[in-house]
């Protein structure tokens, strides 16, 4: 499979080489970042000798207050977070493409806040993901560095303390999920930030966003849709944004089986002249594949039921999604929508990172699916 969302993937080097190609030179000890003067430099931990992840799913449970160094100050995805605090390093060697996924657990509740990072290299510049809690990102075979990091707050004040991090990996290259990459040409007028997006020249000759995907990115909430056989009074459509809003759910729920407690409204009206609930389709959708929609801001929709595949990167979750009705969300910094439904089998909320992919099996059945 050809992956794009990789910086940098290592073949028969450590990450704590350098490598080639990796943007930094390394210093004497072998690492890309200049260990405390204060501590042995290759100290099992340190940039220099991260502790190795080689097998999944993998946990170490650990206390920064007792890590051998502070050497990661900020990250390239977060460059105004103060994360001068004392962290780890953990060296992670992923066995085929996937999704890798890591998950930071404070111990102490508000008395600690450590955060957890992905990079491609040893060097912070390189920081793929991050988050205070969980994040996964799409990668190739090779090596990648994780770190688990210490927040220092405005007093200047490092909340070190007790963590669990799991590690856990999920193939994407084969079996009933398998997904194929697929670039889709986006109406943006530039990439969005932290997107797997190029700027490209298509066969018309203009230069367009392309998103590369498999991908993750924020997934927003999208509003409901009316359904082949829903009818209202006037011309056809909505009169609000919750005009037989609890019939819909009814219809929904007994079309797609998927029972929840449903609360979005109808799409609003005035977006390029449409009624409450017509989104940009122009026309009914089947009850069934507006349980699951999936839209992107792509210029160029895919048939109208095409599966999309859309993992959780931290728990595997999946869901069968139903692409090509729907276009947006519009802003660039958002990769994807989905409606209620998905996000609840998801279990996740509004902006979530979600990996979007094209499935390779266009006969599975909508809804949540076992991948992993």
């Amino acid at each position: 499979m050809r992956y794009h969302v990789l910086l940098l993937a290592f073949v028969g080097c450590s990450a704590m080489d350098g490598g080639p190609g990796s943007g930094v030179e390394p210093d004497d000890t072998g690492s890309t970042i200049t260990p405390t003067a204060t501590t042995n430099p290759c100290t099992l931990g340190l940039g220099c000798n991260p502790i190795p992840v080689t097998s999944f799913p993998f946990e170490d449970a650990r206390n920064t207050a007792d890590a051998p160094g502070s050497e990661a100050d900020s990250y390239s995805c977060a460059p105004d977070t103060d994360e001068s605090g004392p962290e780890w390093f953990y060296e992670i060697t992923v066995p085929e493409a996937g999704i890798l996924s890591v998950r930071v657990d404070d111990l102490s509740g508000d008395a600690i806040d450590v955060d957890v990072h992905i990079l491609a290299t040893i060097d912070p510049n390189t920081c793929l993901t991050r988050h205070n809690e969980a994040t996964g990102w799409v990668v190739e075979p090779g090596s990648y560095i994780a770190t688990v990091d210490t927040w220092v707050n405005a007093d200047g004040e490092a909340l070190v303390g007790d963590y669990d991090l799991t590690v856990r990996f999920f193939p994407l290259d084969d079996g009933t999920c398998a997904v194929e990459d697929h670039d889709v040409r986006m109406f943006w007028s530039a990439c969005g930030p932290g997107m797997d997006c190029d700027m490209e020249t298509h066969t018309d000759g203009e230069v367009y966003p392309f998103v590369h995907t498999p991908s993750v990115g924020p997934l927003v909430k999208e509003a409901h849709l009316v359904t082949v056989g829903e009818t209202f009074d006037g011309d056809g459509w909505p009169v609000s944004f919750t005009d037989q809003i609890d019939r819909h759910y009814s219809l929904t729920e007994a079309a797609s089986g998927y029972e929840m407690d449903r609360g979005e409204p109808w799409a609003p009206d005035g977006e390029g002249g449409s009624r409450f609930g017509q989104g940009a389709t122009g026309v009914p959708i089947p009850a069934a594949h507006e349980t699951w929609y999936v839209n992107m801001y792509w210029r160029n929709r895919p048939a109208k039921g095409h599966k999309i595949l859309l993992f959780n990167p931290v728990t595997g979750a999946a869901v069968v999604a139903a692409g090509g009705y729907e276009t947006g969300p519009g802003s660039n910094e958002s990769l994807a929508g989905a409606t209620e439904e998905v996000h609840d089998a998801l279990g996740t909320g509004h902006r979530d990172p979600v990996v979007v992919s094209w499935a390779v099996d266009q006969s599975l059945p909508y809804g949540p699916i076992n991948c992993f």
